[in-house]
């Protein structure tokens, strides 16, 4: 089963602004018009995402799907296009089933070494190192 790495720029959401409170903290204010956002019966607020595949498979950085807002009935007739909020990247992890290795999204970075160690001779004959 897939699981999917989602990051969202907060900021490209409709009506939202970041503010600094007394304190000096940021903050993230969202001005949310009453359509785009549903109250449950519990109190709790949800702001609806829908992600969906890229259309050319990955990006140039593993991205292989899309995050925005979903666009309404006549949003969509209008022609209205919501910013793309973020992107997932697809991870596959080894299931005891199918044996699966993990699918890398990205490529490891190469770690630049910080200093040479100093070469040293190796005695010839034996491989045994003690």
């Amino acid at each position: 089963m897939p699981k999917y790495n989602i990051s969202i720029n907060a900021l490209a959401i409709q009506g939202a602004q970041r503010l600094t409170s007394k304190t000096g903290k940021d903050c993230l204010v969202i001005d949310l018009d009453a359509s785009r956002i549903q109250r449950h019966q519990n109190g709790k607020l949800y702001l609806n995402l829908e992600m969906s595949e890229n259309r050319d498979g990955e990006d140039q950085y593993g991205n292989s799907h899309r995050v925005a807002e979903p666009t309404t009935k006549d949003e969509r007739g209008q022609g209205v296009k919501l910013p793309i909020l973020g992107n997932a990247k697809t991870f596959y992890f080894p299931s005891e089933a199918q044996g699966a290795p993990m699918k890398q999204a990205t490529a490891p970075r190469k770690v630049a070494a910080t200093y040479a160690a100093p070469h040293q001779e190796e005695p010839e004959g034996d491989d045994i190192p003690f």
